[in-house]
């Protein structure tokens, strides 16, 4: 009975034949499977399942395995085993399962493959990257692109943070992590291992709570762009140069080479300089920024057998680097992507019999003073990307502000080129170490920006006892700048203390407002502060009640006042409803 029992309890289908084909035993779960009602056992087996191949299994006795069947629409798997007895076969076991559900599983699954297949062709297609991280910033997929961006196989990427593959210098900066943190798309410019410049954009992906649980980033090469865009710049800022030095040797073509100067070491630096514009010896003039090293060099070709032909200058240090050969040296057709058919001159081509000024030549590269050494050396120079020589007959003239010694033993300078440009060397002194020419260039300055502004104006004999102390660390041209802009910015007949910069009037680095010149008595001193507050007040509001309300003292107080100092004769025309 509790055979009976287990068997019928059984969760597959069972059911047992004998050897005539006759059902002897079937439990419930089977006549649920079969679809069968009422009473089989006695009945013939092929009278309910007509077609299965357990009759072959009674006829052969060879197992059949995984049979399936259409049974009122249910996909069955059956199972047939013989039973001997003594070595004949008396009678058929037969196992039913329903696997209708697998049987969908199996094909959903076939179908999930299939498309996981050319999802992941298409994934590895794609020219741009394609790469996937979780949550927490781990690689969980990379196609094709990607191991082509960082020359690296998408297995040895597959598990690794990003910012271990950061360390590692595969991509830098590295997007992820900024993804993560402001919970945005993003976009930036990468640089790979490999060098290249790629534009990536990753976006996070949210779960039901709002938490990032993928960050699919997208990449493009964007190298050649990018270079395209570099020499569009560099381009830019050699046009800029251009124009630059055209209004250089603009302003100094409308100027003569005459150089103002009253000390006697400068009268010794032009001496020398008129000795060596004689002769075609290379010169290299050195002093601080702003000392007047072009003048020189202005002066020099101005004087010399070469003052018909042009005075080319150019300045090492502002040209970008990847273009200052060809524009020194020039190059031939086709020398590289972009260049002309025709090739294109050189500086020192173009100057022809006349005179090269390289200013900053401390500035120029290594590899280009090489070349420069064999030009001054040899006199000939051969173009970018060509093959013959061709002869150079300009003079050279050089300047730099920097140590050349100092650079030379730092390996920034070549030795040789240094003693080939020093033949003559010419030292600027700064404008602190020749304080007599201050006096005379300011005169100078001043009668050509009052000439260029149709103004009138005076230097006080205090303004002018402080520029003379301060230590002008941009020399002349900080001299002449400061002229124009006093020249243009103060109202007054007179260029009073006031009127200059606070750098210039605590050039001592004290940090008072108040400016005494000299020792004096307390009353001269009062009258003297009382002037130059009336001034200044004068200067910003053009109105005596605004003065006074400033000043904190009556209206009347500020116009006796003003009319004492004389403060309103030495003041250009103001309109009388602003005096009131």
């Amino acid at each position: 009975m509790q055979l009976e029992a287990g068997f019928q309890e059984l969760y597959h289908g069972v059911m047992l034949v004998d050897s005539n084909g006759s059902i002897v035993a079937c439990n419930k779960a089977a006549n649920e499977l079969l679809n069968i009602d009422g009473q089989v056992i006695g009945r013939q087996a092929r009278e309910l399942l007509p077609d299965s191949t357990m009759y072959k299994v009674l006829e052969t006795g060879t197992p059949v395995i995984n049979n399936k069947v259409d049974i009122g629409g249910r996909v069955i798997l059956s199972n047939h085993k013989p039973i001997f007895e003594e070595s004949r076969i008396a009678g058929v076991i037969t196992s039913f399962q329903d696997i209708t559900d697998l049987d969908s599983v199996a094909q959903e699954l076939e179908a999930t493959k299939k498309l996981n297949t050319e999802m992941e062709a298409i994934f590895n297609s794609s020219y741009d990257e394609i790469y996937v991280t979780d949550g927490e910033g781990y690689t969980l997929r990379v196609n094709k692109a990607g191991e082509r961006f960082y020359g690296m196989k998408a297995e040895e990427m597959i598990g690794k943070h990003v910012s271990e593959l950061e360390e590692l210098g595969l991509f830098s900066p590295s997007i992820t992590p900024q993804v993560l943190r402001t919970k945005k798309r993003t976009t930036l410019i990468q640089t790979t291992k490999k060098g290249q410049k790629i534009i990536v954009t990753a976006n996070p992906v949210f779960d039901e709570k709002g938490q990032i649980i993928r960050v699919v980033t997208n990449s493009r090469d964007i190298t050649e762009l990018s270079n395209l865009r570099q020499r569009l710049e560099d381009t830019e800022k050699l046009m800029d140069n251009y124009r630059s030095e055209i209004a250089k040797l603009r302003k100094e073509r409308m100027k003569t080479s005459e150089i103002i100067s009253k000390s006697s070491i400068m009268q010794q630096i032009l001496a020398l300089a008129e000795k060596v514009a004689g002769v075609d010896s290379t010169v290299l003039i050195e002093g601080e920024s702003g000392v007047g090293k072009g003048v020189v060099a202005l002066n020099i070709h101005q004087l010399s057998k070469r003052s018909e032909f042009p005075f080319i200058t150019i300045n090492c240090g502002a040209i970008p680097e990847n273009l200052i050969e060809s524009e020194l040296f020039g190059y031939d057709g086709g020398a590289f992507t972009g260049a002309k058919k025709e090739g294109k001159k050189g500086l020192f081509e173009v100057a022809g019999n006349g005179t090269v000024f390289l200013d900053e030549i401390s500035e120029l590269p290594l590899n280009l003073q090489v070349k420069l050494l064999h030009v001054i050396q040899d006199r000939k120079l051969r173009r970018v990307g060509g093959n013959e020589f061709i002869d150079v007959n300009a003079r050279i003239l050089a300047a730099t502000n920097r140590n050349i010694p100092r650079l030379i033993k730092e390996r920034k300078f070549r030795e040789d080129l240094y003693y080939r440009l020093n033949v003559v060397p010419l030292i600027v002194p700064p404008l602190r170490h020749r304080k007599e020419d201050i006096p005379v260039l300011i005169e100078h300055f001043l009668d050509a920006f009052l000439e260029k502004y149709d103004l009138h104006k005076l230097i006080a004999s205090e303004t002018m006892e402080l520029l003379m102390n301060y230590h002008w660390p941009g020399n002349v041209r900080e001299l002449e700048n400061l002229v124009e802009r006093v020249v243009v910015t103060v109202d007054t007949l007179e260029v009073l203390p006031i009127h200059l910069p606070d750098y210039i009037l605590h050039a001592d680095g004290s940090k008072e407002k108040i400016f005494v010149l000299d020792i004096c008595s307390l009353k001269n001193a009062t009258e003297e502060l009382e002037r130059q507050l009336l001034n200044k007040a004068f200067i910003k509001f053009h109105n005596t009640y605004r003065m006074a309300d400033a000043l904190e003292v009556n209206q009347s107080t500020v116009v006796r006042k003003m009319h004492r100092y004389g403060i309103l004769k030495n003041k250009l025309p103001v309109p009388a409803n602003q005096l009131e």
